[in-house]
């Protein structure tokens, strides 16, 4: 079931965004965003192991963590998405309009 959400998310980005990168690591995705080597990262159906330090090293660094559901990121949540407060509105409205 998820896996037409990210079709769906990554066709919306696509036609929105310069280029769409996936490197595979929730880690170094949230330490690029928090270091300015990219603008914003989106992964679903992740676990906190996976991104604990990464959020927080995101946050420290001034990007804004959140969810799908544009609320703040959580041990609970269940996908998460970092961006810079620039293009955070921008970036959220074409995932809340694309997600499933």
């Amino acid at each position: 079931m998820l896996q037409p959400c990210r079709i769906a998310l990554t066709a919306a980005l696509a036609a929105t965004v310069e280029r769409v990168r996936m490197f595979g690591s929730a880690a170094l995705d949230l330490v690029w965003v928090a270091e300015g080597r990219t603008d914003a990262c989106v992964m679903l159906s992740n676990k906190p192991w996976d991104t604990a330090a990464g959020v927080l090293i995101a946050r420290e660094a001034g990007a804004l963590v959140l969810d799908s559901t544009s609320r703040r990121h959580s041990l609970e949540s269940p996908d998460t998405i970092a961006a810079s407060p620039a293009i955070a509105d921008q970036l959220m409205a074409v995932v809340e309009a694309s997600i499933c």
